[in-house]
């Protein structure tokens, strides 16, 4: 093929020098625009995140204050874990696959088309839901009786717990799509609004458990996590007033839209068949202990996962869309080395809260729990669980952001099979581990499958985006380190702890001293190894609150 004169010359022009160095000026532009967008949004999410963690924590102070840890309480938990049961097998698939597709087809056929779209795949899953609600006020009895086969010598408690499941069944056509109008918020760097519709949600079931709990026993506390659902849907709203041009009040369930939905999120719907296969082991053998045992599983578990839910909702509603974008656009370099920031970063956050709660586990169950209804016999089995919880609290973490990372790049299929391997240990381990140590053997159970399932993760992701051992070994052996001496600090600082130290302030104190002396332990340890992490946060940090060197 002949070459018109001046081609050559065209071509090398494309690739001159100066050329390249505005590529990449422009590359390393978007780099620092993306990191900024990044601080700023989990800063929002953070900030909201926490002042909600905040509110559970009242919340669960509270029931455990007027309801205690008793067959009532059980019945409330097992009522609670079916609805949310439900709820996670439609939210989290859902929310997984329309990140994705929405920004594909939004960079392929334009934003008013991508609207056109989603709005059928949102009315269809309202309808789905809605069948979804009737399903389970239906068939409230024969989940119960499924969920808790222990009860069955207190068909009260089968009845309690049918009761509840007809009232939290609403709350869940209202909190699924809250949580996928969410996303879509998120896709627009509008985290604030679900964010915020976690501190609604938390403050609505506060007031219900302080206000009707005290009225409407248990029944209140359901109608509380009802008000919420509603409070948030309606907060997500604002997304669909905005783009309401856009928005089509159509119901086509079988068009092309929602197949390709429906085919990205199928396959983590079946894989979190096993995660739910996994909670009903768990309260089916906690339901045969005495009573109290299950709602104390719920206790632990909550104060192990203040922390964890808030980096978990971060993850979700920062990192995903970024995920989602890299992938989409093949940069798989810098979706490398983000992965790798993000995995120190998470552990650097989630390691000294791990060390303090297995330090000082009984001063926080007290501080927490121990007052009204919640008996001591109960603040000490809660306290023996709570360490073994935590242990699993940084993994838990790390393994939802190795899934959104898969998902990100479209393969939902590694997820599912290595949730049903871990769903395979995790009941191999309960079988051996309840009958000699009870409650303990669930709760070690639970955290060995989570360790089991996070090796398995990283083990398959893709080696362009895995990163190498050399970039974070050294990172993570000295967070390890730490989290040791944070731990012995924590526990030292509670044995010191004077007899006298009464009442919810002076616990809230010495708790505060034991929590700064272990998070002092942590930092020095962690500085000495030159944690990335900890230069990074130092480097961000005003001119005069840098240490001088």
């Amino acid at each position: 093929m002949s070459v018109e004169p001046g081609e050559d010359d065209r071509v090398a022009e494309s690739e001159t020098p100066a050329e390249l160095s505005a590529q990449t000026a422009a590359e390393e532009s978007r780099r620092r625009a993306d990191t900024r967008h990044l601080v700023r949004a989990s800063a929002i999410v953070s900030g909201l995140g926490t002042a909600a963690k905040l509110l559970g924590l009242v919340r669960e102070m509270a029931s455990a204050a007027i309801f205690g840890a008793t067959r009532l309480m059980d019945s409330f938990r097992v009522a609670n874990d079916i609805t949310q049961m439900f709820a996670t097998w439609v939210e989290a698939p859902l929310r997984a696959a329309i990140i994705p597709y929405f920004t594909q087809v939004r960079a392929e056929v334009g934003e008013q088309e991508a609207w056109r779209r989603v709005s059928n795949v949102l009315n269809t899953l309202a309808v789905f839901l809605l069948l979804v609600v009737l399903l389970l006020f239906a068939g409230a009895d024969g989940f119960v009786r499924v969920f808790a086969t222990g009860f069955r010598d207190e068909p009260e408690a089968w009845a309690t717990s049918a009761s509840l499941v007809r009232i939290l069944a609403f709350s869940l056509f209202f909190s699924v799509l809250a949580v996928v109008l969410g996303s879509l918020q998120n896709l627009y760097r509008r985290q604030v609004f679900p964010a915020l519709g976690r501190v609604l949600n938390a403050l609505a079931v506060v007031l219900g458990v302080l206000l009707l709990g005290r009225t409407l026993g248990i029944r209140g506390y359901a109608l509380g996590i009802l008000a919420g659902a509603v409070a948030t849907f309606a907060l997500q709203l604002g997304i669909l007033w905005r783009f309401r041009g856009s928005y089509r009040f159509v119901l086509r369930p079988f068009a092309p839209e929602v197949r390709r939905v429906v085919l990205i999120a199928l396959p983590l719907f079946i894989g979190l068949t096993g995660t739910r296969i996994d909670v009903l082991i768990d309260r089916n053998f906690a339901s045969y202990l005495p009573a109290g045992h299950l709602a104390v599983l719920g206790y632990a578990l909550i104060a192990s996962a203040v922390v964890t839910d808030l980096v978990i909702m971060i993850a979700q509603q920062v990192l995903l869309p970024h995920f989602a974008n890299l992938a989409v656009e093949g940069r798989h370099e810098e979706l490398r080395r983000r992965l790798a920031q993000a995995t120190v970063g998470y552990l650097f956050f989630m390691l000294p809260v791990t060390a303090f709660l297995c330090g000082a586990a009984r001063p926080v169950v007290d501080f927490l729990y121990a007052r009204g209804n919640f008996s001591s016999e109960a603040a000490g089995l809660t306290a023996a669980v709570l360490p073994v919880f935590a242990l699993a609290a940084p993994v838990y973490g790390i393994n939802q952001m190795l899934s959104q990372v898969f998902i990100a790049g479209g393969d939902t299929r590694t997820p599912v099979v290595i949730g049903f391997w871990r769903l395979g240990v995790k009941t191999l381990l309960s079988l051996a581990l309840f009958f000699p140590l009870g409650i303990l053997g669930l709760a070690i159970a639970t955290t060995a499958s989570a360790l089991f399932r996070g090796g398995m993760l990283w083990h398959r992701l893709r080696r362009e985006i895995r990163p190498a051992r050399r970039e974070i070994g050294a990172d993570v052996a000295w967070l390890l380190a730490a989290s040791v001496a944070g731990g012995v600090v924590a526990a030292a600082a509670v044995h010191l702890t004077p007899s006298g130290a009464d009442g919810p302030f002076g616990q809230l104190a010495w708790l505060l001293a034991a929590a700064a002396a272990s998070g002092l332990a942590f930092l020095a340890v962690a500085a000495a190894g030159g944690v990335d992490t900890l230069r990074l946060v130092r480097e961000r940090l005003p001119a005069r609150f840098r240490p001088r060197r």
